[in-house]
């Protein structure tokens, strides 16, 4: 079975150790997702990435114990900065 999931939106910040924020959008409303996230892979991006800051997420889908689906993040991309698209 392939579990793979690719996700686009804003970085909203980290809501702990172990979660990013991640607020996807469409025509109507908006919804802030949250996304496991290694330490390691933390660390990598703490320093490159900003509030609003557009990226990608690769990772896979997990259950929980009281089968909640957890997003797992194995690779984060930069997409276009805030910065940039104010310019």
């Amino acid at each position: 079975m392939i579990n793979n999931v690719i996700l686009s939106g804003r970085f909203k910040g980290f809501n702990d150790d172990y979660h990013l924020l991640l607020k996807m959008e469409n025509f109507e409303n908006h919804k802030i997702v949250k996304i496991d996230i290694s330490n390691d892979l933390k660390e990598k991006i703490i320093d490159f990435v900003k509030e609003d800051d557009i990226v990608g997420i690769k990772g896979y889908i997990e259950l929980n114990s009281v089968h909640e689906i957890i997003i797992v993040a194995t690779r984060i991309t930069f997409l276009s900065n805030k910065q940039k698209a104010q310019d």
